[in-house]
Parts: C-alpha cells; structure tokens; sequence
C-alpha cells in the first residue's frame, strides 16, 4: 500500500489552475499529472472539485455559504443541552418542595 500525500490548499490550486491552462492548450490530465508527480486520480478529482466549486472544500475548509448553517447547528445543539438541564433542575426542585 502507497503512502498517502497531503497536499495544502494553495498547492492544490497552484497546479489545479495549471493544468485547466494546459488542458486549454491540448495537454491531458493525465500528462500533466506525471509530470508533476501526482497521482492522475487525484489530479483529475481537483480539477473537477476546482471546476464545481472555485476552491478546496474538505480537511477543515467549508464553503461559506455552509458557514452559517454549522454555527446554527452547533449553537442548537448547545441550547437543546441547556434546556435539558434546566427542565431536570424544575423538575428536581418541585419535587423537593412538598
């Protein structure tokens, strides 16, 4: 089994823009995916990754229009816990008060 790369963002669209330029001058994926020594499967899935979204999504990057719905989630989970906490404090407290 191979080891695994990781490449930052900024490399990844370093060569990404690259390759969609030499493409436009008949240079295939795959060419150039050797001559940078990637593997093709993954230059081929930045390229389309690059293409669909204009940017790297993953590996703790999001896309900004998903920024907001994640804050929105985690601050309804946190106020979900609170209210379970409170409900039990009420709770424990009339019980105690007869």
């Amino acid at each position: 089994m191979g080891t695994r790369n990781d490449y930052d963002k900024e490399y990844k669209e370093n060569i990404t823009k690259a390759v969609i330029q030499a493409q436009k001058n008949g240079k295939g994926i795959s060419e150039s995916a050797k001559e940078y020594g990637i593997p093709d499967s993954s230059l081929h899935r930045w390229v389309r990754e690059y293409k669909k979204n204009g940017t790297f999504v993953g590996s703790g990057n999001v896309k900004p229009e998903n920024e907001e719905l994640i804050k929105l989630k985690r601050l309804n989970k946190e106020l979900e816990e609170e209210n379970a906490i409170l409900k039990k404090a009420a709770a424990y407290f009339a019980k105690n008060q007869k």
